[in-house]
């Protein structure tokens, strides 16, 4: 296919194709399970989707793809639907999507979307390597396809002379072509071919509604040209395969291949006869420019009604002039005004006037608002629909996840999917996939006991791993559970302070509840060696930060011998939302509305100390009291009570934990629309964002899950300063880069990568780093030159940089330091400890 064609069509392809890929794995899963318990139409639909697959592939000559569907497509031929699937042809054909999926991962960054180890995935799929060919003995259906072929490019020719508005003998033509329509359909119904058939069938009422002309001819002919690019595809695949598609219930259209000049008004089903709701893709980009157009629209919207506010006050203050003016005159009339007068009372007449069409352009106004906002309220509901998708996106291909890595674990897990209805944000849901990809691994590799360890503690050899998604009024809480040993705050504290992440002295004050959340930290993993799932201390600190970039958070809570709970909790929607705005001194910011319960007014009589805890009694309840101003670092201000006056306060809720906020005033409360913070303000974590206000103040936008966390001891993080600094290794050579990568992990450093100098340049601009390891010969640029380009910025100057080399002279060692490398090492030296020694050299704070 042309490339450039194949680029136009790829987003569409790459998207349906991953929704094809979730629908087969999870039948394949289901293939599994005894026959009486398999939904009825199982099997059949597995070989539709597939089906389709295979034909969107080979129509796009992605033939790596084509092939290995076509394997998995006979494999399922051979499954008998009485038995279950063996467990090999089940984790063959699960490498084969896995495989596809990197495959489309390739396409979206531009690469050619080749499938590693085809071969390989074909001989495990029992196809010994070559993908099988066509049967010799054409069957009928082969047939239908070569001929309905000849017949499809009839009708193309057709469509191509009736599109054009001086065509002679339309009415001829268009009989024409529908006797040719229905000839192919009844041929497709002999060969038992239903969706040839009713795509020939939607074709013939097309072309019948195009002997009118005009504009009704033009959205026929589109219709038309739709159900004809159908039918190549389906005859195609047909005179290819020699074997006719499953009979269905109804046509299920494979995706389009060739662009159209517009989108199809009827599909095949609603040419037969039933009305069925359109749908179109629409990019994730094009919602995100759509969504901020909308919220310019509603921001905009709020300006105009300040204004109109002010319009209402300049009435108010020229009825007020008017008052004054008629008393003016009316002194002016006792005491024998003369011209003065007259001019007065014709200036007030002439006010009035002016006084009764500021009234009317008043009323106006706000009629033309109210309609804006309506409008404008319609349209970001529509949009926010455009947007939720049910949360099976996310939770099913977790199935193939927990399959293959309890495989190559060799341990036996039960996954329970909940909450898959439930409809999120398709930006959460985006966000999600890899956060819960690392929490389903964690469980099953740290979690789940391997069998003989959970029969020795009385459990079933298969552990259970429950996956829910809930909905939690605006907010949604994603619950990975397990049911394995609990997590050991004892080993968790041990580890941190082997790995470096905090002092003897310190894991010791921690609570268990503290200890626990230890886990969430960069380059903490209780793995004593590097394996393919775990002990590269990655994992869980990408949950909680994908969580606070959510403007949510990530906890977890465990029972010693019985599991472990993780409990990622995250806006609902990822629009603009209501939030109270506070004034505490001068600062205003903004707290999301749904978790403010209330605004009340405090005596002193309700404030009192328990347990060294400043407290407030509401409701017959002892709730902890604190003051916004200092959990969000500002200097303390004086309370109102202590001047002897009530004290406003915020109750901030969320599920059971409550907390009240000392404030001055609640300014208002305004429709916010909460834009992310810059990488240096990413890390304050009571900040949720920050938004822009009608008026065009920035006001910050709190975190209320971490103020709530702040009011509780138990459940704050450790201090930041325990975190073992991040380095940056950058090496040409894959080898290299993951064998120092690996020893500093193992160490307990954080690391991230870079194949040259400019990605690590790259790197150092999204990422705070506090060392850089760099090869000295690269591409692009090498060592020395980015250690000159990093001490001539101001950013990066102070940042250590150590070069590593085979060149072992004193020149070469000359030339690195001058160009700023803080230290300098032979390869042979990196295995002999001098890397981490030199490290530790130049990061003290770190040892």
């Amino acid at each position: 296919m042309d490339p450039q064609l194949l680029r136009s069509i790829w987003p569409v392809f790459a998207a349906e194709t991953r929704e094809q890929i979730q629908a087969i794995g999870s039948k394949v899963l289901g293939l599994e399970q005894p026959a009486a318990s398999r939904e009825p139409d199982l099997l059949p639909s597995l070989k539709r989707v597939v089906h389709s697959l295979k034909g969107s592939a080979a129509s796009l000559g992605l033939d790596d793809i084509e092939r290995i569907v076509h394997a998995i497509e006979d494999g399922l031929s051979h499954v008998n639907v009485e038995e279950p699937i063996s467990r090999t042809s089940v984790e063959a054909m699960l490498r084969g999507l896995s495989a596809i999926e990197n495959a489309l991962n390739r396409g979206d960054a531009g690469e050619s979307p080749a499938v590693d180890g085809v071969q390989a995935l074909l001989q495990a799929l029992g196809h010994g390597g070559e993908a099988s060919s066509a049967s010799d003995d054409a069957t009928d259906s082969g047939a239908l396809g070569g001929e309905g072929l000849k017949i499809l490019s009839a009708l193309e020719a057709a469509l191509g002379r009736l599109v054009s508005p001086k065509v002679e003998d339309r009415a001829g033509a268009v009989r024409a072509a529908v006797e040719r329509a229905h000839a192919l359909r009844q041929s497709a119904e002999a060969a038992q071919a239903e969706q040839v058939a009713a795509l020939a069938e939607a074709a013939a009422l097309g072309f019948t509604r195009m002997e009118e002309g005009g504009d009704a001819a033009g959205q026929a002919a589109s219709e038309v040209a739709g159900a004809l690019v159908d039918l190549r595809t389906a005859l195609g695949l047909m005179e290819d395969a020699g074997e006719a598609p499953a009979p269905t219930p109804a046509p299920v259209a494979p995706t389009p291949v060739v662009p159209k000049p517009a989108a199809r008004a009827t599909t095949a089903a609603e040419a037969r006869g039933g009305a069925v709701d359109r749908a179109v893709r629409v990019s994730v980009k094009t919602l995100d420019s759509l969504a901020l157009q909308v919220e310019h629209l509603v921001a905009g919207r709020a300006q105009a009604g300040r204004r109109t506010e002010s319009f209402r006050a300049l009435t108010d203050h020229a009825h007020e002039v008017l008052l004054h003016l008629e008393r003016a005159a009316s002194q002016l009339a006792l005491s024998g005004g003369g011209t003065a007068l007259e001019q007065l009372r014709v200036g007030v007449s002439l006010m009035r006037q002016m006084q009764k069409r500021l009234l009317e352009q008043a009323k106006e106004a706000h009629r033309d608002g109210e309609q804006h906002a309506l409008v404008a309220q319609v349209v970001r509901d529509d949009l926010r629909d455009l947007r939720m998708v049910p949360a099976s996106q996310v939770l099913e291909p977790l199935r193939r996840t927990v399959r293959e890595t309890a495989s190559r674990l060799g341990k036996e897990v039960v996954l329970e999917l909940g909450g898959t209805d439930v409809r999120l944000d398709r930006r959460i849901v985006d966000a999600l996939k890899d956060p819960l990809v690392h929490l389903v691994r964690n469980a099953i590799d740290h979690g789940l006991e391997m069998p003989e360890g959970r029969r020795a503690a009385g459990k079933p050899d298969s552990g259970r791993l429950t996956v829910r998604v809930e909905a939690r009024g605006t907010r949604i809480g994603v619950i990975v559970e397990d049911d394995g040993a609990g997590l050991d705050p004892v080993r968790v504290r041990a580890t941190a302070v082997r790995r470096g992440l905090m002092t003897q002295d310190a894991a010791e004050k921690l609570t268990d509840a503290q200890a626990a959340r230890l886990i969430f930290q960069p380059g903490f993993s209780t793995r004593e060696e590097v394996t393919s799932t775990s002990g590269r201390g990655v994992g869980l600190d990408v949950v909680l930060a994908t969580a606070q970039r959510l403007q949510g958070s990530a906890d977890v809570e465990y029972t010693p011998g019985k599991g472990t709970r993780f409990i990622v909790d995250l806006p609902l929607t990822l629009a603009a939302a209501l939030g109270l705005l506070v004034r505490t001194g001068n600062t205003i910011t903004a707290i999301p509305s749904d978790t403010v319960k209330r605004v009340l007014r405090l005596d002193k009589d309700d404030i009192g100390t328990v347990a060294g805890r400043v407290v407030a009694r509401l409701d017959g309840e002892q709730l902890t009291f604190l003051t916004l101003s200092e959990a969000i670092g500002l200097p303390r201000l004086e309370l109102a009570l202590e001047s002897g006056r009530r004290q406003t306060a915020v109750l901030l809720a969320l599920g059971e934990e409550r907390v009240l906020y000392a404030i001055d005033e609640v300014v208002g409360q305004q429709e916010l629309v909460v834009r992310a913070l810059g990488k240096h303000l990413q890390g304050v974590p009571h900040l949720a964002g920050a938004a822009v206000l009608d008026d065009g103040r920035v006001v910050p936008v709190l975190n209320a899950l971490e103020l709530l966390r702040a009011a509780k001891p138990e459940m704050r993080s450790p201090v930041g300063e325990t975190k073992m600094p991040r380095i940056l290794v950058c090496d040409d050579s894959i080898t290299t880069r993951f064998a120092m990568k690996s020893l500093l992990e193992i160490a307990g450093y954080p690391v991230v990568t870079a194949a040259d100098g400019e990605e690590a340049w790259s790197v150092l601009d999204r990422v705070h780093c506090q060392l850089v390891v760099s090869d000295w010969q690269m591409p692009r640029l090498d060592g020395v030159g980015l250690a000159r380009r990093m001490k001539k910025h101001p950013m990066f100057r102070r940042t250590p940089i150590i070069l590593v080399t085979s060149l072992d002279s004193q020149e070469d060692r000359m030339e690195g330091l001058e160009a700023g490398a803080d230290g300098y090492l032979v390869k042979r030296e990196v295995e002999r400890g001098k890397l981490l020694e030199l490290v530790r050299q130049l990061l003290p704070s770190s040892g």
